[in-house]
C-alpha cells in the first residue's frame, strides 16, 4: 500500500463495533484505528483507503475471535463539516449489525 494510509482525501471513515473491552495486545492488531470502550463494547474508528483495507480489518477481527456487532460508514451532511468525535453531527448508514444485510459480505 504505497501512500494509502496517509492519503485521507481518498479514504473512507468507518466505525466498527466489537463486543468486549479489548486489551492493549488485541488493540495492537489495529494500528490504523483508534479505540474507545463504552458499555462493554469497543468502538474502532478511522479512515481506510479502500474496501480491501476494510476487509483486512474484518478478517483480523474474525481471526482474533472477536464478535463483530456493527460496521458503520458515517457521512457528513452536504455542505457541512463534522468532527469525528461529534456523534450528533453525523448521519450514518447501518451496514452490518445483524438486522440489515451488509453491502459487502462473506458466504458463511
Amino acid at each position: 500500500m504505497l501512500g494509502g494510509m496517509n492519503n485521507h482525501r481518498n479514504s473512507t471513515r468507518y466505525e466498527i463495533h466489537v463486543r468486549g473491552q479489548l486489551s492493549d495486545r488485541l488493540l495492537s492488531a489495529f494500528p490504523e484505528l483508534r479505540a474507545r470502550t463504552r458499555n462493554h463494547e469497543t468502538l474502532l474508528t478511522g479512515a481506510l483507503p479502500d474496501q480491501s483495507a476494510l476487509h483486512g480489518v474484518l478478517t483480523r477481527i474474525e481471526a482474533l475471535g472477536l464478535e463483530l456487532l456493527e460496521v458503520r460508514h458515517p457521512r457528513t451532511q452536504p455542505g457541512t463539516t463534522a468532527a469525528a468525535d461529534e456523534p450528533g453531527a453525523l448521519a450514518a448508514d447501518r451496514i452490518a449489525d445483524g438486522s440489515a444485510e451488509p453491502e459487502v459480505g462473506s458466504s458463511d
